[in-house]
């Protein structure tokens, strides 16, 4: 079982700007007085995830998040120009038309070039135009955590699987670094380097991130609500909304990579 793929995934693009400055500092707090927590290269590029009072908060290269002083950066007004696909499992044909052998399927975010009628080129081969969205279409602006949770839920119904991290099987690691980078933010792969990331909070909103474990963490999940989740749970089920119950026990860590 896998979801349909007429699902139309959401998905966000925050602004993009690159660093204009020799070398600029990271903050921990909107602060030239904050800790120092990273710092970027002049020419690097940074996704813009909020701003406040002339600094913006950031995520660079290295995945690092913090904030900068906007006088060091310059926003890309440019747009890239190509379609993305927007559509779990979304079919991929040999040539562009309709009778045209089905040779494969992609997912939601990849981007696609040349047009041919009603089919799009990406890397696999041609798909549907009506399977995409014109990439500056897409909102352009930070993620929300609404945003967060809209994208897990298309996943609703995916098989786990191992190692997985799309439509036709995803693991629980997986799931919560595919679904924020539909909405421009980079995670590492594995729960435990996840939880690492970001910041810690006490109490979740929908967006965080639980970490579970018993010796260490070896689960997440996306928080929907202080104790509500979805998540990719184990072999045999797929994933689905949960509880915190009777695994509070075992809950390590909530951490919080949106503002």
């Amino acid at each position: 079982m896998s979801v349909a793929p007429t699902t139309r995934v959401a998905m966000v693009r925050p602004p993009r700007a690159y660093v204009s400055s020799p070398i600029a500092d990271l903050r921990a707090q909107p602060d030239e007085a904050a800790e120092r927590v990273d710092q970027a290269q002049s020419g690097e590029k940074v996704t813009i995830l909020g701003e406040s009072n002339g600094w913006a908060y950031v995520q660079g290269e290295d995945l690092y998040l913090g904030w900068i002083d906007r006088r060091h950066i310059r926003e890309d007004p440019h747009p890239l120009p190509e379609l993305l696909v927007a559509k779990h499992n979304a079919p991929v044909r040999r040539e562009p038309r309709d009778e045209s052998a089905v040779i494969g399927e992609v997912g939601p975010g990849i981007a696609c070039g040349l047009v041919d009628g009603g089919f799009a080129l990406c890397s696999a081969g041609w798909v549907a135009v009506a399977d995409t969205m014109a990439n500056d279409r897409l909102p352009q602006r930070p993620p929300t955590p609404e945003d967060i949770v809209t994208t897990a839920g298309s996943f609703l119904g995916v098989p786990y699987l191992w190692g997985g991290t799309s439509a036709h099987g995803i693991d629980c690691s997986g799931l919560t670094q595919r679904v924020y980078r539909l909405n421009g933010v980079g995670l590492d792969r594995d729960a435990d380097q996840q939880a690492l990331g970001g910041r810690p909070v006490e109490r979740a909103r929908p967006g965080d991130l639980f970490f579970f474990g018993a010796d260490r963490v070896t689960h997440t999940a996306i928080a929907t609500g202080e104790t509500t989740f979805i998540h990719a749970p184990q072999a045999g089920l797929t994933v689905q909304r949960g509880e915190l119950g009777a695994d509070r026990s075992r809950l390590r860590a909530i951490r919080r990579y949106l503002l």
